[in-house]
């Protein structure tokens, strides 16, 4: 009786799957469509304004830029724990719960220690480091996008982690302790044996946070400057516009997707395959 209704759990799935592909189904024809027919009218509009490709290279460095610096980050944590630490399981406790954390908390925190009224500032301001508050180093509201990829390396940094660490120790755990007890050391173990040997989740990892920090919100809204905008917060201010604008604003998310699926293409394409 159980078989014969396992398919049951399913549903709910199947439920959310469908109506997540009518949805952007439905996205995507009314950004290709003008008073019923097909156009691209709206992509036209959204390119021949000045603030477009600006945005989507800003989108781009930001992203890009934190999906390294986070994977650069994660090979050296990666290191370091193997190193010193051979308890899986508290980690993994951890990692879990700076995952969950969400990514407007980040935000606050970072406006919190790194603004120019908040608490790095004050510090150096009565350590006589600067004249002034306002001395302070622009890390959030600058044009460079500083603040934003603080916020992504803090988020997906320890994501980065719990995807690949567990294949990282396994790999350790075998390989890499035959090594060490053949007198290689540490460093040359993990770089030339460990990481070799489960880069393809590093890199895995990087692909989803690279694709994620592309159509991400939160971080570029409230951490970016005014002056150049993420795509997600061009899309946000046309729908605020009003109903009218809605198209324009999916035409924006047209590119988002476009860029994910475009980066899935690579992904699955290049990325070095299981062996066996």
């Amino acid at each position: 009786m159980k078989k014969n209704f396992s398919f049951l759990y399913l549903l709910p799935q199947l439920f959310f799957t469908w109506l997540f592909l009518l949805a952007l189904f439905l996205g995507l024809w009314d950004s290709f469509t003008v008073e019923g027919h097909v156009s691209i009218a709206h992509y036209k509009e959204i390119f021949t304004r000045g603030d477009t490709l600006p945005s989507i290279f800003y989108t781009l460095r930001i992203s890009f830029l934190s999906s390294l610096f986070t994977l650069l980050l994660a090979i050296l944590c990666s290191f370091l724990i193997l190193h010193f630490s051979e308890n899986w399981d508290s980690l993994k406790s951890i990692l879990q719960l700076a995952i969950i954390m969400p990514h407007s908390l980040v935000a606050l925190f970072l406006l919190f220690f790194l603004s120019q009224n908040g608490f790095m500032a004050r510090i150096f301001y009565a350590l006589k480091l600067i004249s002034d508050q306002s001395a302070f180093p622009e890390f959030v509201y600058d044009r460079f996008g500083v603040g934003v990829i603080l916020g992504y390396i803090w988020k997906e940094l320890p994501f980065m982690l719990f995807f690949a660490l567990p294949l990282a120790y396994s790999v350790d755990g075998k390989l890499g302790e035959a090594a060490r007890t053949m007198g290689a050391s540490p460093l040359y173990s993990f770089f030339f044996i460990t990481l070799p040997l489960s880069i393809r989740q590093y890199l895995a990892a990087f692909f989803i946070i690279f694709s994620f920090s592309f159509g991400s919100f939160d971080l570029p809204y409230l951490l970016g400057n005014t002056t150049e905008r993420a795509l997600s917060v061009l899309a946000y201010q046309e729908l605020q516009r009003g109903f009218m604008n809605r198209p324009t604003a999916l035409s924006y998310n047209g590119i988002m997707l476009l860029f994910s699926l475009l980066l899935s293409f690579f992904y699955f394409r290049f990325l070095p395959k299981k062996k066996g």
